[in-house]
């Protein structure tokens, strides 16, 4: 914005300087036309004060002549009246002549200096000529006639092209009525000056104005000798100003070339030396984040800093490569320990439930062996849970699908096999479960089953469902039902099952009850939070 101000000022400076330079050269241009009108005020000056001029006596048209001789600018001199007749002249056909109803001979009466004319032609040479009267006058100031002279165009039009002045520049000599006299090139210098009536208030002035052709023209004029001849000085606008206008684009064009300049180096500089080594890295970075920690970076020509970064990058992947090799074999042990916990205690399960069956088979006491073979049933749900987790890659989470439908066929099995009269159906909902979680649910699960297979039915068959599904609040219902014969409230106060089953509702963080009524069936439910809600299993 700086640049830009300075350069408008500048520009301003500089039209303004070039305008006044243009009014100059009018003025220069001129001189020699103003000298030479100046040389003939001396000369009728001098002659005035010439008492046979002056009194216009015999004598007064030998000093004219005599006077004359040798000034070759000059056509005529001769001695007018008060009334405008010519009494005495250098060339003698001029006596008599009358000059009263000549413009200049009415501004000389009225004027107490040199005047000058516009073009005319002389009455006595009939050569154009520009006419300069010196007016007499008496002590008291009253009008005695004039000093007339004549000064010849064609010097003057030989002085015009004569001036040495800047190529394609137009010079016109021209009167007050925008009559052109002569010009370096007239066609131009009527389409600048013809126009204009009024000349004798624009002097020093620049003016602009188009030529025939429409080219821009800017030009100035001076007075010669008064307000009736004016030399003009013309140059077109673009030669003009074309200085200016390179000098204010450079002031423009040159600083925003240095900042593109500066920037393509800065930009250029950046892209080499920094970005494309930041790219370079960010890329190692990423490789990194995805686990391929053997890849080193190569940084063959970058500055040290990035050398260090890369060097440390490199050992930080080497250092996290060892520590994830250590963490993946200490997983790996870990796993296979723990499967191998799982087993051994499958293992020492079925065991256990191995001793169970003889101890029962020894007995005599039904409801000893009523009570061991139910004991065994809860035992079995332990180790299937176990078996379960012995399988699976991740030892972290049970299907609790496989896991209620693994145990309803062992049940169905184990209490179901000599009746056939009774069915069993299993729905329930694909879900994962934590291996802490699933203890409880095949426990209640096993201990809902021998509710219902040992009391629902007496001497007739019929339906056990085992369901598992959400209840549209963030919950599952895992649910044993029969349409056996059922009983009332007062058998499940103060039994063990109802019992086991509420603890089981509540080490899942939910609540468990059982419903019956007689001759409708029973209900065993659990209601707890749904491991797909928490986003992760219950634990």
């Amino acid at each position: 914005m700086l640049i830009i101000v300075q350069g408008i000022d500048r520009a301003h400076r500089e039209i303004q300087d070039t305008r006044e330079r243009l009014a100059q050269t009018a003025r220069a241009a001129a001189t020699p036309e103003q000298n030479m009108l100046g040389a003939a005020e001396q000369i009728a000056r001098a002659l005035a004060s010439m008492g046979d001029v002056r009194t216009a006596n015999s004598e007064c048209s030998a000093e004219l002549a005599e006077a004359l001789h040798g000034l070759s600018f000059y056509t005529n001199i001769s001695r007018i009246d008060a009334n405008g007749k010519v009494l005495c002249a250098a060339i003698p056909t001029a006596v008599g002549i009358d000059a009263s109803q000549q413009p200049i001979f009415q501004e000389a009466k009225a004027s107490r200096g040199f005047v000058v004319s516009g073009e005319m032609r002389s009455p006595v040479t009939h050569q154009r000529i520009i006419a300069g009267m010196l007016p007499l006058r008496d002590a008291r100031g009253r009008f005695l006639g004039a000093i007339g002279i004549g000064v010849d165009l064609r010097w003057l039009e030989y002085m015009v092209r004569a001036n040495k002045l800047p190529a394609g520049s137009v010079v016109a000599l021209f009167d007050r009525k925008g009559h052109i006299i002569t010009a370096s090139h007239p066609v131009i210098a009527r389409a600048l000056f013809a126009k204009t009536q009024n000349w004798s208030t624009s002097e020093g002035e620049v003016t602009s104005a188009k030529d025939d052709k429409g080219r821009a023209w800017t030009f100035s004029t001076a007075p010669i000798l008064g307000n009736n001849v004016f030399v003009g000085f013309a140059m077109q606008e673009w030669s003009l100003l074309a200085p200016t206008y390179v000098n204010v684009g450079a002031d423009f064009i040159v600083p925003i070339l240095l900042i593109i300049f500066t920037w393509m180096t800065v930009w250029i500089v950046t892209e080499r030396q920094l970005t494309r080594w930041i790219v370079y890295l960010r890329r190692i970075a990423e490789a990194y984040r995805a686990g391929h920690y053997a890849i080193r970076p190569q940084l063959d020509g970058a500055p040290q800093e990035f050398r260090l970064l890369g060097e440390a990058l490199s050992a930080m992947a080497q250092s996290i490569h060892e520590r994830d090799g250590n963490l993946r074999d200490a997983v790996t042990q870990k796993t296979l320990m723990v499967r191998e916990v799982h087993h051994r205690v499958k293992n020492n399960l079925q065991i256990v439930m191995s001793l169970l069956s003889l101890q029962a088979a020894r007995l005599r006491d039904p409801a000893a062996q009523e009570a061991l073979k139910q004991a065994r049933a809860r035992i079995n749900a332990l180790a299937l849970v176990h078996r379960i987790l012995y399988e699976l890659e991740d030892q972290n989470v049970v299907d609790i699908k496989r896991l209620i439908t693994d145990l309803t066929e062992q049940m169905h099995e184990g209490f179901g096999g000599d009746r056939r009269d009774i069915r069993v159906m299993v729905d329930v909902a694909p879900r994962m479960a934590s291996g802490d979680a699933a203890v409880p649910l095949a426990l209640f699960t096993v201990e809902a089953l021998t509710n219902a297979f040992k009391h629902a039915f007496a001497d007739h068959g019929g339906t056990i469902t085992v369901s598992l599904q959400p209840d549209g609040a963030g919950n599952l219902r895992l649910a044993v039902e029969d349409d056996g014969c059922g009983f009332g409230d007062e058998e499940l106060q103060g039994s063990i099952g109802t019992q086991l089953i509420r603890t089981f509702g509540q080490q899942l963080h939910g609540s468990a009850a059982v419903h019956s009524e007689r001759g409708k069936g029973s209900v065993a439910e659990i209601v707890f939070p749904d491991p797909a809600k928490k986003g992760d299993a219950v634990s």
